[in-house]
């Protein structure tokens, strides 16, 4: 066995297994194994996808079947133009998959299609087929291994230059904090290079923030007097007050002016507003200083005039009323006229007046009935006037259309510009006729009220179409989604109040009496709704049913081993404690990935006793008899990632997942424990306490093994290690759920410990919340697409198939819930049903209602905030299919999804893309770190809709969680400090994504853009908005545009609620949000941005000794990476590798029987033989 694998780690594979071919007796294909199952070099891409293609190129590979890709434009690949090599050990060819064996034990065939994903990732599948064939031109080893060490030369010199050429955005960091050496940074406690950059970073989006502030601000207060400029002082026609008078069209103040006094007349001792001065209080004094002989001068003739042609006067110099229809009598003579060399003086004399405006008039002031007003080039004109004029002066003919009123409330600017003579007249008629301005707006004011308009009605427009299609959706879409049971709206309207009084703590599911009202509908959900069939059942003719359709209820399905079926999907009484079997035994009959067990005559290296503790879980459930299936059962897996937390969350959250009225024949409850921890103030480790919810060990307790896997990390600890425990779950001592309720439900917990190396760490194993779903997401997609596996991972499918009697190839969806989560009981079943109904639908959550509602201030205020997000946001986004965050404390993603009528799967979850990205493993850079780092869950949603934008994340309101939120004010500062950054991140990532549903301004890609800028100018928009609302009760006119845009802003959520829930008591919820909304807004984002460059948890998840959860350490390189210890095969390698030596050590030579004796229950998959039990 030895030199064996020295074969296989020098590369001797084709000898190897020439030899293996002769000693068992069957036909292996060199071409499946072309990549032999060796240790895993970081400095050389993942060899883990080469046997994807390479079968296909010498002709041994199975037919290939190619279906459209359902991506708009995209190309499909055949296997021959797949890529050997990816670039993380997680990569692969993106495959559309089917099952290897049929439920009923019929072989078929493996088929692929491969689409190709939605972005450019690092992944080598878009090249061109004559770059990727050329790989087949090699014909010699050493060819091939030359060819490698000249692309990683190559690879090393591109990553040089990167290095030395800083990108633009590090060169932009770089100059917005060039005063800032780093010697001072240094002194500032920024020791490494990796920290003062990401100071650097982070101050350079302080700056952008603020300069996307001051733009907002400019915006609201200065654009539009930039544009219109200082708006000029006017007073309204017919509204000049007594103090003043108006002259030349413009309104002086006469209260404080004493006239000079005039040779001739008596000495004034009063200001011009009394006699024997003409009173000339709120009148136009225009006539008394008249324009003449200028533009009139050549217009205008005259009876008698001087020698140039200079008249004294054109009208009676005397003061008029301003709106005086009558002809002026009377005067002063001509010495009131102010003309003459002996006027000048007195025309200065103006320039001492007060100037209180122009005088303006509306339209609808030129427009009155009885007036001659008309405009040129914004002065009104009163041809009225025109009759005034003195006996001495000539009217000329072109005055006669004036004179009778054949313009009269029109504007005449056009019209009298087309020749020099009409221009010469309209000049004249503004010397003599001009009474006041039009009231106007100058360019500059139309463009700012143009962008001002259009911002409006922008805005307000996504505001109101938020809110009726979340309307719509609760109306209409909401009920439809996982919904089996509410038939009438009084139905509902009583679900709902259970499930307040759940989430309230008054009462629990769990307690209630049989003939209670939650007991009542769990029966008609099990009854009516969840069939026993899976989608491949057996109908009454024998072949399998496609999804969805109705089961015969006469077929029913024998268990194995003659066992009766159970009374309630999988769960039977309980049990004597079951004989161990002994654990170097333990997997040794496992079927290749995706065979479904099936019993064998012959001996099983697996004892009888171990099956009967499985008993239940063995086989498809059968049909009830007298119902009918409305959506079929899909196998589950319960994901609980867990880190520091305690017995009550931990036994809160297990006991409701396995308490669901989901069977447990089609679930699995899936713990990861993150490494050695214990929480504060806890007695024991984390993974103590999992463990302490397990009974009936597959292998005991103290005899598992811990073993190697690569981690999420760089540097050394990408090797990790950790242990897999496989049995049940055991409910509580003082469990609340009663005995005959209990279901027997299959668990497997990991726990993460760690390198020995690491063993006296404070957190050994501990790798993130990332990395644990790394291990189920890169297991699974091994699984899917037979690649190599680690040792962790070959003893995670013993597991499965130890608890569940399937492969894991059989799950289709799985549910990530934190572990301080408690979900309802029909929470799983509605999410799965809502799944089971669209394909389409690769992920959704349900609503996270409060626990702890009124424990403080602080809870209270997060009320209607967890509302409004699930309500309004996720209800509007699920619209169009695409909610941009499934939270992780209570979501489900689709592992695959079916396409086509002939049994093709799409991987989802388990594609290589989705993995390849989500475990990016070197997290240098700042906008990376809180991408992965803090905000893993929703990168995630992310990655999901980047690489399948045509498919849906769903928002499901049926199904309800609940969980503890914080009550202190400086963990819910940590909290939202992670949740800020990694939504703006995030929110950069989607931004960019084009093939989001809908065109420009109405689009979820617009959406999202407005929603970037809107929280990162939340601390702007909130302090305009308080400073909108104390300037209203100040000045006028009031700003009504501002005022109702507000109005709506937050009116809108409260009529929400009422037209949604009809509960008075959220809109109190909502008073209490807007009292806070100066610390949402304002306090909150403002502490997120100057924390970008802190990437721990904060006061959440503290542990033992620690005064900050979540210690930075994930994304810091330690040490160097030894590939040779994690040694990677493939699951067929593994198991006979293990046969072999049982065989060895009971004295058996050989465990394949010859081609020539196998029996029915000995399958081929891509050219290998494999039997289902031992001796097969």
């Amino acid at each position: 066995m030895k030199e064996r694998e020295n074969d296989l780690e020098n590369g001797n594979s084709d000898d190897l297994y020439s030899e293996l071919s002769q000693t068992l007796g069957v036909s292996l294909p060199q071409g499946n194994v072309r990549q032999p199952p060796g240790n895993l070099q970081e400095s050389v891409p993942a060899r883990h996808g080469s046997s994807h293609a390479h079968g296909h190129r010498n002709g041994t590979g199975p037919t290939i079947a190619i279906q459209p890709s359902e991506r708009q434009g995209g190309q499909i690949y055949s296997q021959e133009s797949q890529p050997q090599y990816a670039r993380s050990a997680y990569s692969n060819n993106d495959t559309v998959y089917e099952s290897n064996q049929h439920p009923t034990g019929e072989p078929h065939v493996h088929k692929h299609v491969h689409e190709k994903m939605g972005y450019d990732g690092h992944s080598m599948r878009n090249r061109r087929p004559e770059q990727l064939q050329q790989r087949d031109l090699d014909k010699t080893k050493a060819e091939r291994m030359e060819k490698r060490k000249k692309h990683r030369k190559l690879s090393d010199n591109d990553n040089d230059k990167r290095s030395q050429c800083p990108s633009v955005w590090v060169a932009f960091s770089r100059m917005v904090t060039c005063c800032f050496p780093p010697p001072l940074l240094v002194l500032l406690g920024k020791g490494t290079k990796e920290v003062q950059q990401a100071w650097r970073e982070k101050v350079a989006l302080v700056f952008i923030i603020f300069t996307l502030c001051f733009s907002v601000g400019f915006l609201t207060f200065g654009f539009n007097v930039v544009l219109c400029g200082k708006d000029p002082t006017r007073i309204r026609h017919g509204h000049v007050g007594e103090q003043s008078a108006v002259l030349l069209g413009r309104a002086y103040l006469l209260q404080d002016f004493n006239h000079p006094n005039v040779p001739g007349l008596p000495q004034v001792t009063s200001n011009l507003l009394a006699k024997p001065i003409p009173d000339a209080g709120g009148k136009d004094m225009t006539f008394m200083f008249q324009n003449i002989n200028k533009a009139c001068k050549g217009v205008l003739g005259a009876k008698q005039h001087d020698q140039f042609g200079n008249v004294w006067n054109y009208f009676p110099c005397v003061v008029v009323n301003a709106d005086s229809g009558t002809k002026p009598i009377g005067g002063m003579g001509t010495q009131g006229c102010h003309v003459g060399p002996q006027s000048i003086k007195a025309r200065q004399l103006i320039k001492q007046l007060r100037f209180m405006g122009e005088v303006y008039f509306s339209w609808e002031d030129i427009k009155e009935n009885g007036t001659n007003y008309v405009v040129y080039n914004g002065n009104v004109l009163d041809l009225n006037r025109l009759q005034w004029l003195e006996d001495n002066i000539i009217i000329p003919p072109s005055f006669e259309p004036f004179i009778n009123g054949s313009f009269a409330g029109k504007d005449i600017s056009l019209s009298m510009s087309y020749s020099k003579e009409r221009t010469k007249v309209s000049k004249c008629l503004v010397d003599i006729a001009k009474v006041g301005v039009i009231d106007q707006m100058s360019l500059g004011c139309v463009i700012a009220d143009i962008v001002l308009y259009v911002s409006l009605i922008v805005i307000l427009g996504v505001v109101l179409l938020r809110f009726f299609l979340a309307v719509i959706f609760g109306w209409v879409l909401s009920w439809r989604l996982g919904s089996f049971d509410e038939k009438t709206f009084t139905e509902k309207l009583r679900r709902q109040e259970i499930i307040e009084a759940w989430v309230d703590g008054n009462t629990s599911p769990f307690v209630d009496s049989p003939n209670s009202e939650i007991n009542r509908r769990a029966e008609r959900i099990r009854a009516n709704v969840l069939p026993s069939g899976s989608r491949y059942s057996i109908n009454e003719s024998g072949t399998a049913t496609p999804n969805g359709s109705h089961v015969s209820a006469a077929t029913e399905i024998p268990f194995p081993l003659g066992l009766p079926p159970p009374r309630r999907w999988g769960s039977l009484p309980a049990s004597p404690k079951p004989s161990q079997p002994n654990p170097s035994l333990i997997g040794s009959s496992m079927p290749r990935p995706g065979q479904k067990g099936s019993e064998s005559s012959k001996p099983s290296i697996i004892n009888n006793a171990s099956r009967l503790s499985r008993a239940g879980l063995n086989a498809s459930i059968s049909k009830l008899k007298g119902e009918s299936v409305q959506c079929p059962l899909l196998h589950t897996l319960m994901l609980v990632t867990c880190y520091s937390e305690g017995m009550d969350g931990l036994r809160a959250t297990c006991e409701s997942l396995a308490n669901t009225s989901y069977p447990s024949s089609h679930k699995l409850l899936l713990i990861i424990a993150d490494g050695i921890i214990r929480g504060e103030d806890e007695a024991r480790t984390t993974p103590d306490i999992c463990l302490d919810m397990m009974t009936d060990f597959i292998v005991p307790r103290e005899e598992v093994e811990s073993q190697s896997y690569i981690a999420i990390a760089d540097g050394s600890k990408r090797h990790n290690m950790a242990k897999i425990y496989a049995g049940y779950y055991k409910y509580a001592e003082d469990s609340e759920v009663l005995m005959e309720e209990r279901q027997r439900v299959p668990m497997i917990v990991i726990v993460k410990c760690g390198t020995p190396a690491e063993a006296k760490d404070k957190k050994p194993g501990n790798r993130g919340k990332r990395d644990s779903q790394i291990i189920l997401m890169s297991f699974l997609q091994k699984v899917m697409f037979d690649e190599r596996m680690t040792p962790l991972e070959y003893e995670f499918f013993n597991a499965f198939w130890n608890v569940t009697k399937v492969t894991p190839d059989y799950y289709e969806l799985v549910l990530m819930i934190d572990a301080d989560t408690k979900v309802y009981p029909d929470a799983l079943t509605r999410m799965v049903a809502c799944m089971a109904q669209d394909p389409t639908v690769m992920g959704l959550c349900g609503e996270t209602k409060i626990a702890n509602k009124k424990e403080s201030w602080v809870s209270m205020i997060q009320v209607f905030e967890y509302y409004i997000s699930h309500h309004l946001s996720k209800a509007f986004e699920s619209i169009f299919g695409g909610v941009t965050c499934l939270p992780g404390c209570f979501c489900m993603y689709r592992i695959k999804a079916p396409k086509g009528p002939n049994r093709y799967w799409v991987p989802i979850l388990a594609n290589p893309d989705i993995v390849e990205h989500y475990s990016e493993n070197v997290v240098d850079t700042l906008h990376k770190k809180n991408l992965l780092l803090l905000g893993e869950d929703r990168y995630l949603t992310t990655l999901m809709l980047r690489t399948f934008p045509k498919r849906k994340m769903m928002f499901v309101p049926q199904a309800v969680c609940k969980t503890q939120v914080p009550t202190s004010f400086a963990v819910l500062l940590s909290q939202r400090r992670r949740w800020i950054n990694s939504t703006i991140h995030n929110l950069m990532e989607l931004v960019l994504i084009r093939d989001l549903c809908g065109i420009f301004c109405f689009s979820m890609q617009f959406v999202i853009f407005m929603e970037l800028v809107g929280t990162v100018v939340l601390p702007a928009a909130i302090s305009f908005t308080l400073y909108l609302i104390i300037i209203s009760f100040i000045i006028t006119p009031i700003p009504i545009i501002p005022l109702m845009l507000l109005a709506a802003i937050l009116g809108l959520p409260a009529i929400l609620i009422l037209m949604t829930t009809r509960k008075i008591v959220y809109v109190g919820w909502m008073g209490m949000y807007l009292l806070s909304l100066p610390i949402w807004n304002f306090i909150l984002p403002v502490y997120a941005f100057w924390h970008f460059d802190d990437f721990t948890w904060g006061q959440t998840r503290k542990v033992q000794g620690e005064d900050t959860g979540g210690e930075d350490t994930h994304g810091t390189k330690q040490g160097e990476f030894d590939s040779s210890q994690i040694v990677m095969k493939k699951w067929c390698e593994f198991e006979r590798e293990k046969r072999n030596k049982l065989g060895l050590s009971n004295g058996v030579t050989g465990w394949y029987q010859p081609k020539s004796s196998l029996n029915q229950d000995t399958t081929f998959v891509n050219g290998s033989q494999h039997g289902t039990g031992v001796g097969s």
